[in-house]
């Protein structure tokens, strides 16, 4: 009796190690046969929305990003479609009180220089935004070409974005940029973050002190991930091997408490994750149905949660596990609730 006590009380002392976490409901929010990928998610005046790429196959060039919109993550309408006329992906959702950002990846064309086909030429970051869910501005591009502000987070009435270089198709070194601007157009460099493991997809955690907390993917062999943490000017960063594979992190926090989803992998191949952040550690909390070619999550705390007494998570994903046996190419988009009990 008395170790069963003495259990209830060490759990009762650290809650997360002891917590459950479920998967409460999922929907399909979007599939039709073709590649639909690349999520976010977002809450934004009395709706959640949100956008993911639309394309033929990972790796087509005929990628355009779509947005749609839902009162209840379940019933979801057309909100528009983003499309450069080159592959249009990875996007990302950055919320203020006045509008509605959408900052994706454009690959433009290049033509081959013998008798083949086009393939891709340049990359260059784009964004556009709406004021009312409906209307959209005109894309725009920002920041240099090579570098993919991959995702950028709206913040104490500024833009930030950790921008990584990416020299297409021969990725052997790289650098990760810190990069803040006032108007989402016009970017400066703040500092220079890492130039060690081929720096990828960096997702941002502001600390009270001003100082930055990231988890960013790395395209070395080891292929792991890398935690970084900044002085509060922002210019020196610190960092530790996490040894475990988070791909196109995205970082919600709850409380005092700090989550990342992305894409894992086990030893039945890559997964759409969640974990628990700990400092220079993570914890794997759950994986979400999910298979072939799958995660790049959008995660909020939905707004019905707001006051939860343990941590809610709104996730949107995508995946190929439902996937038709004669349509390799074909992913869907799904959307789900999470909770973390103690």
């Amino acid at each position: 009796m008395k170790k069963w006590v003495f259990a209830g009380i060490l759990c009762a002392l650290a809650a997360s190690a002891c917590a459950e976490t479920t998967l409460e409901w999922q929907a399909k929010a979007y599939g039709d046969g073709k590649h639909n990928a690349f999520t976010d998610l977002t809450w934004w005046h009395g709706a959640y929305y949100l956008c993911f790429r639309h394309g033929t196959s990972h790796l087509s060039m005929d990628g355009e990003v779509r947005v749609m919109r839902s009162t209840d993550l379940k019933t979801w309408e057309a909100s528009g479609t983003l499309d450069t006329l080159a592959d249009d992906r990875d996007p990302h959702f950055a919320v203020t009180d006045e509008a509605l950002y959408v900052f994706f990846g454009v690959w433009d064309l290049a033509h081959a220089t013998d008798n083949g086909v086009p393939g891709r030429g340049r990359l260059r970051s784009h964004f556009a935004s709406t004021e009312d869910g409906e209307h959209w501005s005109k894309v725009q591009g920002i920041y240099e070409p090579d570098w993919w502000l991959w995702r950028v987070r709206a913040h104490d009435g500024a833009f930030y974005s950790v921008a990584y270089f990416l020299k297409w198709p021969a990725v052997s070194t790289g650098e990760a940029r810190l990069l803040k601007s006032d108007d989402a157009l016009h970017w400066n460099e703040v500092s220079v973050i890492s130039k060690d493991r081929i720096p990828d997809e960096s997702d941002i955690r502001f600390h009270p002190d001003h100082s930055l907390e990231l988890v960013t993917r790395t395209c070395d062999k080891a292929g792991d991930s890398m935690w970084l943490r900044s002085d509060t000017m922002q210019t020196q960063w610190q960092r530790k091997d996490l040894g475990v594979l988070i791909h196109c992190p995205v970082i919600t926090e709850w409380k005092d408490r700090c989550f990342v989803a992305g894409r894992g992998r086990d030893d039945k191949g890559y997964n759409t994750s969640i974990w628990e952040m700990k400092g220079g550690t993570v914890e794997h909390l759950i994986t979400l149905p999910s298979g072939g070619d799958t995660a790049y999550p959008g995660m909020i705390v939905p707004i019905d949660a707001q006051d939860s007494d343990h941590p809610v998570f709104a996730v949107s994903w995508y995946s190929q596990h439902e996937r038709a046996a004669d349509a390799p190419d074909e992913a869907s988009i799904y959307v789900g609730r999470v909770e973390v009990k103690p």
